[in-house]
């Protein structure tokens, strides 16, 4: 999945970089995004339907599209509302597809989960990974928060919503924040104290990695 990610992520980066420089957008050699249709979400949909029945269980697709017209095969990605809550944490599917032509079907190879966390605090629901409790989240957002207010109020100002908790090794986990649309603006790493309780935020140390350009 990794993989692919970083391939789609490349591709919107060079289409994005090309638009800025005033490339021609009809350039064969750029792949370029378009929306998935009616029928391609629904064969998609079906096909992860019967490898993952739970998926049933969601309401549809969040968002979905595809990368043409590059080299090589077209590659698509597409994003489920949740369709299960455990413990605080909604998981939703998300799929990474490729099509060797127009007239085949998408093939998704690439299936995983993403899981985001509801706070009271904020209308932007917090990306988490895997191996990480809802009560451990809500340690690592409220040290990383004390963090930024330790900093100065300009850190709080910028940045007021967390927007992703991503695991970089045992015990070390990145925080991003940013605003309630969703825009990264910091980041910060978290490290737990040896014999620290994940759910306790006094025993996380935060600091700030990555901070907004000062004028």
């Amino acid at each position: 999945m990794r993989t692919q990610l970083l391939r789609l992520l490349g591709v919107a980066a060079a289409v994005l970089m090309c638009s800025v420089a005033g490339a021609d957008p009809s350039d064969p050699s750029i792949d370029q995004e378009v929306p998935l249709t009616g029928d391609e979400r629904l064969q998609i949909t079906l096909s992860l339907l019967q490898r993952y029945p739970e998926l049933a269980s969601s309401r549809g697709v969040k968002a979905a599209g595809a990368f043409v017209g590059g080299p090589g095969a077209a590659t698509a990605y597409v994003i489920f509302y949740p369709h299960a809550d455990s413990h605080g944490i909604k998981k939703a599917f998300q799929a990474f597809c490729v099509r060797e032509h127009a007239s085949k079907p998408w093939t998704c190879n690439e299936v995983a989960i993403r899981r985001y966390l509801s706070l009271s605090t904020q209308d932007f629901e917090v990306r988490v990974t895997d191996g990480i409790s809802s009560e451990a989240a809500l340690a690592l957002i409220e040290a990383s928060r004390r963090e930024l207010q330790a900093n100065g109020s300009e850190f709080s100002e910028v940045a007021s919503t967390a927007i992703l908790i991503l695991q970089l090794r045992q015990g070390i986990y990145a925080i991003d924040w940013g605003t309630r649309e969703g825009y990264v603006k910091l980041s910060l790493h978290a490290e737990l104290a040896a014999g620290g309780d994940p759910a306790d935020s006094g025993a996380w140390h935060a600091r700030i990695v990555e901070a907004p350009a000062q004028p």
